[in-house]
């Protein structure tokens, strides 16, 4: 198992009637009717992408530092994420149908 804790930013939209949270190194966005809605949203979607990208064998980036994160954001509340990862790297049909389809658009794409 592997964990990742990336920091997020959240952002009060429609004063206080949506919530929006920001992973500024993976660009992933979630939301919800309340924080904590927003928050674990947030969480679902990290270790979602997390598991797909390690499926995929994709490049994982590295989390931006709490304190560099929080210095970029003077405004904004910044809070951290946490996924855990089980490794594992069996796709489903679904998956592998996608990773093929990837691979041909890409070696389609670079040939022109």
């Amino acid at each position: 198992m592997k964990k990742y804790v990336y920091p997020v930013i959240l952002f009060d939209v429609n004063e206080g009637k949506n919530y929006t949270v920001l992973f500024p190194d993976l660009d992933i966005i979630a939301s919800g009717e309340t924080v904590e809605d927003a928050y674990v949203e947030a969480e679902e979607y990290l270790q979602t992408y997390l598991e797909f990208a390690e499926k995929m064998k994709s490049t994982i980036p590295s989390p931006t530092s709490y304190l560099d994160t929080e210095k970029l954001n003077p405004k904004r509340i910044v809070l951290l994420a946490d996924a855990e990862t089980k490794g594992e790297t069996t796709l489903t049909n679904e998956e592998q149908s996608y990773k093929n389809f990837l691979q041909q658009y890409l070696v389609d794409s670079s040939e022109e």
